[in-house]
């Protein structure tokens, strides 16, 4: 998903120069809304002087992941301009942030964080990368605030990192729960080989479906070497599967759903389900029409659809402060606008005077996020959210003709499967 993302880089490098400028020094504070910030004199906190808050944010600009992350940062810039501009910012104070390209990898991520801290002076981060695993515990030990979503198992548990969805480690019964309810019994299920990521969701994915009686009759492992379709078709019909699921992208699917129906294998017949973990994207419809249809995908966003006054909102601030990003209802753009949601909240939440520990405090109090009705929980507790893994997902089917999205009218949501229990779900035949 390529997006022209130069006229918002250069401003946000203004923004961030502009922030640099301003002296540190004693922090005057006033009422939320318009106007300058005045009345009580508030201590020094990193990255707040009178008149803005400096956050951090680090991306995958480039490498292997950028395409899954390129509408991540017009989310963000959309729902600060509209915090900035439409709001009168947060109790008189503008947000601003400094960013830096980690190219989705995990060590670079760590030095790129540590930069942002130490020459930047940020406050606290918006995060935009998976690549979290070895600067998540420097971010704990200093106690900086987080807001993101939490990708990967390093988020749960900690105090200090903010997410609407925790992936996490243990699994739900959701995904097993929709296949069983589809008349699923045998799955095929795709990994990415080689991929820590990828490796984790189809263990998740696989505990779910044994939770649920569903059996895992083939495993495949992909690289990104040419895939011979009609042979993985073939190997799923002698294994008789009735199920499909796993890392299981939408350009793979339409190629793969043809060559299946050549050897009896139609979805919708003797082929129960197949669900993918992404392709919520009208992009997909355009590309891929017909060869998708009936396919079922799962999402921590509320389905478009529905309509609701959050999504509203949402989509006239892209129109008017994104407008390059098109369509504006992609998942990542969703979870940048969210991202920054929290930033925002969180910032409300500690006050006039903003430190590290009143953001923590006060956001981890908030027991009824509304996640700007974005997500399948319409109220969630940021209380307690980050000790669980996340049990509910909205479900999408693409339609017989292949030219739209059809979501189901409920959230599908599980049970949580604990690490032992999906240690012991994970031996099983």
């Amino acid at each position: 998903m390529p997006l022209p993302l130069r006229r918002r880089t250069l401003r946000a490098i203004a923004l961030a120069a502009s922030a640099g400028s301003l002296a540190v020094g004693l922090v005057a504070c006033g009422a939320e809304g318009g106007g300058a910030a005045g009345g009580a004199v508030c201590d020094t906190a990193p990255g707040v002087t009178p008149t803005e808050v400096k956050a951090g944010m680090t991306w995958s600009d480039t490498g292997p992941s950028a395409s899954s992350t390129l509408a991540f940062r017009a989310g963000v810039d959309a729902r600060l301009d509209v915090a900035n501009d439409e709001e009168g910012g947060v109790f008189g104070r503008k947000v601003t942030y400094a960013w830096r390209d980690d190219q989705g990898d995990p060590r670079l991520n760590v030095t790129l964080v540590q930069e942002l801290l130490d020459q930047e002076n940020i406050f606290g981060f918006i995060y935009g990368s998976g690549a979290s695993e070895d600067s998540a515990n420097l971010l704990q030990e200093r106690n900086v605030p987080v807001t993101g979503l939490a990708s990967d198992p390093d988020w749960q548990g900690k105090n200090n990192m903010f997410s609407w969805f925790y992936m996490g480690n243990g699994s739900s019964t959701a995904w097993g729960k929709y296949v069983y309810r589809q008349g699923g019994t045998r799955a095929a299920v795709f990994a990415i080989d080689g991929s820590a990521t990828s490796g984790d969701f189809t263990q998740q994915f696989v505990a779910s479906l044994k939770a649920r009686g569903v059996k895992v009759v083939k495993t495949f492992q992909t690289t990104s070497t040419v895939i011979d379709y009609r042979s993985v078709a073939q190997q799923i019909k002698a294994a008789g599967a009735d199920t499909i699921g796993g890392v299981l992208p939408p350009d793979m699917a339409a190629n793969l759903l043809p060559e299946l129906r050549k050897v009896g294998l139609a979805l919708g017949g003797k082929l129960k389900v197949v669900l993918m973990p992404t392709g919520y994207d009208s992009s997909n419809l355009a590309k891929y029409g017909q060869s998708l249809a009936g396919v079922s995908i799962f999402t921590n966003v509320k389905p478009f659809e529905i309509n609701t006054q959050g999504q509203q909102k949402f989509r006239q601030a892209m129109a008017t402060y994104s407008p390059e990003v098109q369509p504006p209802t992609q998942d990542s753009a969703v979870q940048g606008w969210l991202s920054a949601d929290l930033f925002v909240r969180g910032l409300k939440e500690a006050g006039p005077c903003p430190t590290r520990e009143s953001f923590i405090s006060g956001l981890r109090g908030v027991k009824d996020y509304d996640s700007a009705g974005m997500t399948p929980e319409d109220t969630i507790s940021l209380s307690t959210n980050y000790q669980n893994v996340s049990v509910c997902y909205d479900v999408i089917r693409i339609s017989q003709a292949g030219d739209r999205f059809e979501p189901d009218t409920q959230p599908e949501c599980g049970v949580k499967i604990t690490p032992e229990r999906m240690s012991t779900l994970l031996q099983q035949p």
